[in-house]
């Protein structure tokens, strides 16, 4: 019975797999001749297809076989995405172009949770190897989960040196893990401060500023990443058994702040139970709140209709400017040498400057190249921000890393902003949740 339940269960996820993704987009338009450099490699080509069939893991060495790479993707990089998916059709046109020999079939995944990006990869892994993908782009803070699955390729001997040294640093960082180059990060997202420039002179640097300044400040004082960016800056572990003293004293700092900024009017009443930062930014776009936490993604999506609105680090304890980044990177999968040379040959296509420039500035994302970034945004006061965050970013640990503190620090929060406890007694009993 056991046997039997087993083979039900693969015929399941073997039809999922071969069903369950949306449809692919449309194909792109006729071959445009590219206007960029090709680089030297092999004749590789993309096109879109709306049914392609699974590719086989067998690919024969002759330079004239036809590659067909699957690509997992999220909506922010589908062709059929709102902002930048035209570009992205007019590059991969101009790709066909100059490389005649591997078709890219992009299939839409959903990023995160039941049904998402890792959950299908690791359900493929355990029960049809053979159905998983040649590459995809995933969260950086989800890579733990696929390198436990011994599911990324080493990249160091596929991409050149170069690719690598013009990442910003926290990106240099997500790409290098355990010693090995094993993911390109393609863009880098994390929160920074937005304020009205009619209504806010300057931003106060310091939480004392801040409490003093009395400015009404929006940011969702119950999301993990708001308190897990004051956590790390002020060297919090993600060990329980590191320095359980000195994180206790971090969380009740932050948690003074918190009270401190509640009782004063500067915390906005409206954000104190917040749980993302997304939730934030509407109340800064409708002019209720005039300084406000926000991402950068979102403000980028919105900056067109705030001519008044400017950017700046997000207050800190000691005066830091930095901020917390993840990145959407690219995986090579395949263990098919054939194939990972084709991967490797598309990813080099995507990462040249002046066309993830191109993409990024129309996809409203930022890059996590230095000279991509250079191209797609323009020289002024956000850019600036943006550059130096990102000279001076943490990088954002994994959501595994993060879990064991999510729900103590929500309910020490809680505690603090209603009342019910002092930020000493809730900080403590967060760390007694958090080492049981």
């Amino acid at each position: 019975m056991r046997a039997w339940n087993g083979i039900l269960l693969a015929t399941f996820f073997f039809c999922l797999a071969a069903c369950g993704a949306t449809n692919p987009p449309p194909s792109p338009p006729a071959a445009k001749s590219p206007t960029f450099a090709t680089p030297a490699a092999t004749d590789v080509a993309v096109a879109f297809h709306t049914s392609v069939p699974a590719p086989t893991r067998s690919v024969s060495d002759n330079a004239s076989q036809l590659i067909v790479l699957t690509l997992w993707v999220p909506e922010e990089f589908a062709t059929g995405a709102e902002r930048g998916g035209d570009i992205l059709e007019q590059q991969i046109a101009a790709f066909q172009t100059a490389h005649p020999n591997v078709t890219l079939n992009y299939v839409l995944k959903a990023p995160y949770g039941k049904g998402g990006m890792v959950d299908w990869l690791t359900q493929l892994h355990e029960l049809m190897p053979d159905r998983l993908p040649d590459a995809a782009i995933v969260d950086s803070r989800e890579l733990d989960q696929l390198e436990k699955l011994a599911l990324l390729h080493p990249l160091n001997r596929d991409l050149p040196s170069g690719a690598f040294w013009d990442l910003f640093p926290p990106a240099q960082t997500i790409a290098r893990r355990n010693g090995q180059w094993n993911n390109q990060p393609l863009t880098l997202d994390a929160e920074h401060l937005v304020y009205d420039a009619r209504r806010v002179a300057s931003t106060p640097p310091t939480w004392e500023q801040t409490l003093a300044n009395k400015t009404s400040f929006a940011f969702a004082a119950d999301s993990t990443e708001t308190f897990l960016f004051h956590y790390v800056e002020n060297g919090g572990s993600l060990d329980p058994t590191a320095h359980p003293a000195l994180d206790a004293n971090v969380m009740q700092a932050i948690l003074d702040y918190y009270q401190r900024a509640r009782a004063n009017g500067t915390l906005n009443e409206t954000t104190a139970a917040m749980k993302s930062a997304r939730e934030v930014m509407p109340l800064f776009v409708t002019g209720q709140a005039p300084m406000a936490q926000v991402r950068a993604r979102d403000f980028l999506l919105e900056r067109q209709r705030l001519p008044n609105a400017l950017a700046a680090p997000i207050p800190t304890r000691d005066g830091r400017a930095t901020t917390l980044a993840s990145s959407w990177s690219f995986v090579i999968i395949t263990n098919d040498t054939a194939r990972q040379n084709a991967a490797a040959q598309y990813l080099v296509w995507m990462i040249d400057p002046a066309r993830m420039g191109e993409w990024s500035n129309a996809a409203r994302l930022l890059p996590a190249s230095k000279s991509a970034f250079a191209q797609s945004t323009e020289s002024d006061g956000y850019a600036d921000v943006m550059w130096q965050l990102f000279s001076d970013a943490l990088v954002a640990p994994s959501f595994s890393q993060q879990a064991p503190y999510a729900t103590a620090w929500h309910d020490a929060v809680q505690a603090v902003l209603t009342g019910q406890l002092a930020p000493e007694d809730a900080a403590f009993r967060a760390l007694q949740a958090i080492t049981q």
